[in-house]
């Protein structure tokens, strides 16, 4: 199966010729949107199938295992910060750029919207996430516009390449999983998509995807810290720094834990070009829970988001589609 990061990768290539308009709606993964007569491709989306590891993948154009930004909790300095908002979850509060980060920290390569503007395109990013650290990071040289509702995106932009980032299916099947109220939201975007079929100009190519998909959540379990470490990572998956395998393993075992323990460069999808980051900020030891299993962390005031999870190996985690029409 093709990957996500071919796709991304041909973005500047398609812009040659077509202006680019891609709507980023995260979490929607292979669910069908039910418009006919768009073009459908089917990828393979990063792993971990995590929002992290994919936007930074969107905006670097690196594989997760190059850039190293893998999961939600990540540690960092003496703390553990939560991406892409960058808030410190021990201390409970938001890091900002300039004051206790630096761009270097957040964002420590060039980004997709700098290559675009040094081969002379012009771009816009649409997002309910504007004034955030990791968007302020990310957006240089592009024009954001924080939008609340879809509606605010028209007037469309005449910019050449055109992001929306959209969070709306990923929050629901978070908090209620498939049921009515997804059915809605799906009807809710595809009247959206309709809207910008009919507004984007000629020659222009339009794009819907996701960064990942979800799964059911039926059993959560509480990691363990092991000899005083800290597991930091998302909800399907797992890192432990500065502990050998069994050990790690030993652990989860006499928990009783429903999940696979690995060395990191064990996976496929580790084994080259690893940023030291990938163990720094999260680990050698990794952790992937079976299927219908997530996790909780001992850090977390609350219970946290309980029905959909994301972040694992399954078909419904990783397999995204790509929707497209042209112009």
């Amino acid at each position: 199966m093709k990957e996500i990061i071919g796709f991304l990768k041909s973005i500047p290539r398609i812009l040659e010729e077509n202006r680019v308009v891609m709507f980023l709606v995260d979490g929607l993964g292979s669910l069908d949107i039910g418009i006919p007569n768009l073009e459908k491709d089917v990828y393979q989306t990063v792993f971990p199938s995590s929002t992290p590891a994919f936007l930074y993948t969107l905006h670097s154009l690196l594989r997760p295992e190059e850039h190293g930004f893998l999961e939600w909790y990540m540690r960092f300095r003496d703390s553990i910060v939560a991406i892409p908002p960058w808030r410190d979850v021990i201390a409970d509060r938001e890091l900002e750029l300039d004051r206790d980060i630096t761009r270097d920290d957040v964002f420590p390569f060039k980004s997709l919207s700098e290559i675009l503007v040094e081969k002379g395109f012009s771009v816009v990013y649409y997002t309910p996430f504007a004034n955030s650290t990791f968007t302020k990071a990310v957006s240089i040289g592009a024009e954001v516009k924080e939008i609340k509702y879809l509606s605010q995106v028209f007037p469309l932009s005449n910019a050449d390449f055109i992001l929306i980032y959209w969070p709306s299916i990923d929050t629901i099947l978070h908090e209620r999983y498939i049921g009515e109220t997804l059915e809605v939201e799906i009807e809710f975007i595809r009247l959206f998509i309709k809207h910008l079929i009919k507004r984007i100009p000629r020659k222009t190519r339009l794009f819907i995807l996701s960064d990942h998909g979800l799964t059911l959540c039926r059993q959560k379990y509480l990691l363990p810290i092991i000899d005083s470490v800290l597991p930091v990572g998302g909800g399907r998956i797992a890192f432990y720094k500065g502990l050998d395998l069994d050990t790690v393993e030993n652990e989860i075992r006499k928990r009783g834990i429903p999940a696979n323990v690995y060395e990191l460069k064990e996976l496929k999808y580790f084994r080259t070009n690893i940023n030291p980051r990938c163990y720094e900020n999260y680990g050698e030891i990794i952790v992937v829970a079976e299927k219908a299993v997530c996790f909780r962390y001992p850090f977390e005031k609350e219970e946290g988001q309980g029905l959909g999870v994301h972040g694992g190996l399954s078909n419904e985690e990783r397999i995204v589609v790509v929707w497209s029409y042209e112009k």
